[in-house]
């Protein structure tokens, strides 16, 4: 084969090519035609109960927010109770220790 007919034979390829591209692009242009040009959007209803549920929870999440961290009242108990030797106490010493066992033994029984 010549180089000539190898040109010849690409060019003859290239514009059979072309050809099946202008035909594919006919076809796609026609399927579109087809297709609805107007789709209708996806939509969400959100129910009357969610909607109420939401508000409640952002009130709750309000009235939250205002109660203060700590109770002042209750923190001067404690530190007039320090102050005073309240917590150095033999008994209270060993109420509090245990409270702590109870703690431990409810924890274990759990599991």
């Amino acid at each position: 084969m010549s180089i000539e007919n190898i040109s010849k034979t690409s060019l003859n390829a290239r514009v059979a090519n072309a050809g099946r591209v202008e035909v594919n692009q006919s076809q796609i242009k026609a399927e579109k035609g087809k297709r609805p040009v107007h789709t209708k959007p996806d939509t969400v209803d959100i129910s009357k109960e969610a909607r109420n549920l939401e508000q409640t929870v952002d009130n709750l999440k309000t009235v939250v927010s205002e109660i203060p961290d700590v109770r002042d009242a209750k923190m001067e108990e404690v530190r007039a109770k320090l102050k005073n030797g309240f917590y150095d106490r033999p008994e209270v010493i060993e109420e509090v220790a245990n409270k702590v066992i109870d703690a431990f033994r409810t924890e274990k029984q759990e599991s």
